[in-house]
């Protein structure tokens, strides 16, 4: 009777058990109920952040996505799991402890035929209890393996920081656009007051016969141009505040304000220090060498597979059987294992570690060499951006003063509408590239000094 429920007891609690495992996935419930709470928190969240700052700069802007960029979340989740795999690797130098229990219990208590007769030689219920102790004396492979996980987590550690200073440059681009197209909506709102005004002057002449209907219908067409531009400016603007605040880890659908910054500071180092700079503080350079020394350690470690491994045991036991002479014991040894033949494959091992090593020494001067280009570009770029910022002054100093000389000619009547509408559109053109080359410009000089490494992040330690 009491073997007939255990066994049901059994039956009922596997059936349970996968009765829960094979319960359906409900898909679109788990979606639904996702996307509602992933808007929710999210509103909350931008709203608690921008709530705390009237308008940011762009420090405020950093430091910001620092603490909420979700691809910096992931690499500090990356860098922790380094970390604890390599307190995993350090459990190889100590002893290591399991306890067993087992319970054994026979429907009929276990006998021997003798010769007349038969003897019992277990107990019907056993009990047994052992403790083991093993620590390994000699397997060259975990040091080995401890050193890769050090420097896997030396590699965790810089791509955080590599993470870092990328989040920092996208800001500071998205940043600065902001703070262009901000600019040049101002200045689309100056011209289209200006190409209004202008328009009413032209449509007063047209009506007394001064001027011809295309002239008129020619200031028109340009001030619904400017009208159309500025639209389109506001909707850019709406779009680089967005990309702004994901950079940030905060909804584009938000809104915010943005303090006007003073511009980056360019480099003033010769070519030379600044491509020795880079090889030095660069992040990706740093991580290739430690690539390169995981690779030496495979190489260590498939050389330490030719040599045994010694590990020392010790193991007390407890039994309840009472057929037992001693239930209480204890067990010591000394195990020692070595490969003697496994088809080549240690050596086969061996001598692809050895190519693998190489080919990350391959790998590390191909990405110096890709720097070495990147950083030469850059300086370049900065070189044609300060040249063109220059020129793009120059030419809207020089337009400027034609159309103030052109409008004082209009206001005597010795130019036509047309050649006021060409200087005006001449100017315009002339502010709109002044402002996108300040852009490329400190564009040119945050590229160039997250490729040195040097990229101000607010809280990273040096």
């Amino acid at each position: 009777m009491i073997k007939t429920a255990r066994n049901i007891s059994f039956v009922i609690c596997l059936f349970l058990l996968l009765f829960a495992g094979c319960k359906s996935f409900k898909g679109q419930e788990i979606r639904e109920k996702n996307a509602k709470d992933y808007q929710r928190d999210l509103a909350a969240e931008t709203n608690d952040v921008l709530s705390k700052k009237a308008a940011f700069d762009l420090n405020d802007c950093i430091q910001t996505a620092l603490e909420n960029n979700l691809q910096i979340r992931a690499s500090k989740i990356q860098q922790q799991i380094a970390k604890l795999e390599r307190k995993i690797a350090f459990a190889a130098f100590l002893p290591t402890v399991n306890l067993d229990y087992q319970y054994t219990s026979w429907d009929r208590q276990p006998r021997i035929k003798t010769a007349t007769s038969t003897m019992a030689t277990h107990d019907r219920t056993i009990k047994e209890i052992t403790w083991q102790f093993q620590m390994s004396i000699f397997d060259p492979s975990t040091w080995f393996l401890y050193a890769m996980h050090k420097r896997g987590e030396e590699v965790a550690q810089l791509v955080t920081k590599y993470t870092r200073q990328m989040t920092t440059l996208e800001v500071i681009i998205d940043y600065y656009h902001c703070l262009t197209l901000q600019q040049v909506q101002q200045a689309m709102q100056s011209q289209l007051n200006a190409t209004g005004e202008l328009e009413k002057e032209i449509g007063e002449l047209f009506k007394e016969g001064l001027v011809t209907q295309w002239q008129y219908q020619q200031a028109q067409v340009m001030t619904l141009a400017r009208k159309t531009e500025l639209n389109r400016i506001q909707y850019s603007i709406k779009q680089a505040n967005g990309d702004l605040l994901v950079s940030m880890g905060l909804s584009p659908l938000a809104d915010i304000s943005l303090n006007t910054e003073q511009p980056l500071s360019e480099p003033n180092e010769p070519l030379e220090d600044l491509v020795y700079r880079a090889l030095i503080e660069n992040p990706q350079l740093q991580i290739a060498d430690r690539q390169v020394a995981i690779e030496e350690e495979k190489v260590k470690v498939a050389l330490a597979a030719f040599l045994p491994r010694l590990t020392i045991f010790a193991n007390r036991g407890n039994t309840s059987d009472s057929f037992q002479l001693y239930q209480d014991f204890w067990t010591f040894g000394l195990t020692g294992t070595m490969a003697i033949f496994n088809g080549f494959a240690n050596i086969n091992e061996y001598k692809a570690a050895k190519e693998r090593k190489k080919a990350s020494f391959i790998e590390r001067e191909q990405e110096t060499l890709t720097l070495i280009l990147e950083v030469f570009k850059a300086y370049l770029n900065l070189q044609n951006a300060k040249d063109q910022a220059t020129l793009a002054q120059k030419s809207f100093d020089a337009a400027s003063k034609h159309l103030d000389e052109t409008n004082e000619k209009w206001k005597e009547g010795l130019v036509q509408s047309s050649e006021m509408l060409n200087v005006l559109a001449e100017k315009d053109n002339a502010q709109m590239e002044l402002m996108n080359s300040n852009f490329q410009l400190q564009v040119c000089i945050a590229t160039l000094n997250s490729l040195m490494g040097t990229t101000d992040t607010p809280g990273e330690k040096k």
